[in-house]
């Protein structure tokens, strides 16, 4: 698993962009469908995608809320680059049919 470390232009400015990752993986979730993914082992951080919109639990099962969530508690939509050190699994949930990008560092 790589390290995320920004690369720098000819000036030493840090650039926005983040190396290919060498533990990726592509889950197809049904319309309406949940699945629980586990971290690999060492994963500090995670880079999420996908081609509609997502729900993310950490260490629990995910739903698309059809009611209001207000404990703090809620999955979160969409969240792209995460720290998730000391997470086990991820929950996805998907209210349409998607293909969700999970991009793992260290």
């Amino acid at each position: 698993m790589k390290t995320i470390i920004l690369p720098t232009d000819a000036m030493g400015r840090p650039m926005d962009a983040v190396p290919v990752s060498a533990d990726r993986m592509a889950i197809v979730l049904s319309a309406g469908g949940v699945r629980s993914v586990p971290v690999p082992t060492g994963a500090r951080l995670v880079l999420l995608n996908a081609t509609e919109s997502v729900w993310v639990q950490y260490d629990g099962p995910a739903a698309v809320p059809a009611a209001d969530i207000t404990n703090g508690q809620a999955p979160e939509l969409n969240p792209g680059l995460r720290e998730i050190a000391g997470v086990a699994s991820l929950g996805l949930a998907a209210a349409t049919a998607c293909t969700v990008s999970l991009s793992f560092y260290r």
